[in-house]
């Protein structure tokens, strides 16, 4: 029984970090396709359509975000790659389509197990019956992380010290069954509007 290659394209400026990506993807049954530029990727779609992709997200002509707003939804997780995300970007990132979103510099676990969720879409949609189980400040966090606002920008709007923000939104991901906002807005934009 044969199994099945898996295609995988990196696409990032940086000459160094795109042949770091591709080196710690290499592994027998992978090809690696990369890419210098976003509209490299976007063209390489016409005639291969990869079972993941890796995009960066700051990338001169076309950035990540443009990426994904030209492309669309695609069949296949795109997972952006960042040394300057923030919370913002990163719901934003979720909202066009990217599936996660992993910040430079990165190891090589962070990037198998990004693989593999993508991959698995152990989507946190298992999680949405969760949302029952949030407290109204809970939700309150949910909603404002949803939003896009920073633990200090959601303390100051809610009058309580980051501090108690750190503690609800670690409450939320655990109840919620995600890891960061980028799972939290994933499941927020599949769910039933309960956030």
């Amino acid at each position: 029984m044969s199994q099945k290659t898996l295609h995988i394209a990196v696409t990032d400026d940086d000459d160094a970090v795109r042949d770091a990506l591709a080196a710690v993807l290499e592994a027998p049954g992978r090809t690696i396709r990369t890419h210098a530029h976003g509209l490299a990727f976007i063209e390489s779609l016409d005639e291969f359509t990869p079972d993941a992709a890796f995009l960066d997200l700051k990338m001169p002509v076309l950035t990540g975000l443009d990426v994904l707003r030209r492309i669309g939804r695609v069949p296949f997780p795109i997972i952006m790659v960042s040394a300057h995300g923030d919370i913002a970007t990163a719901v934003e990132a979720v909202r066009l389509g990217a599936y996660d979103f992993v910040e430079k510099p990165f190891t090589p676990d962070v990037i198998e197990t990004a693989l593999e969720r993508a991959l698995s879409q152990d989507s946190d949609v298992s999680s949405q019956e969760a949302f029952i189980t949030l407290t109204e400040r809970e939700t309150e966090i949910a909603r404002a992380l949803n939003r896009g606002l920073t633990n200090k920008e959601i303390a100051r709007e809610f009058d309580i010290s980051p501090r108690t923000v750190e503690i609800h939104r670690a409450r939320v991901f655990g109840k919620l069954g995600v890891r960061n906002v980028a799972g939290l807005v994933r499941l927020i934009a599949d769910g039933p509007g309960r956030v």
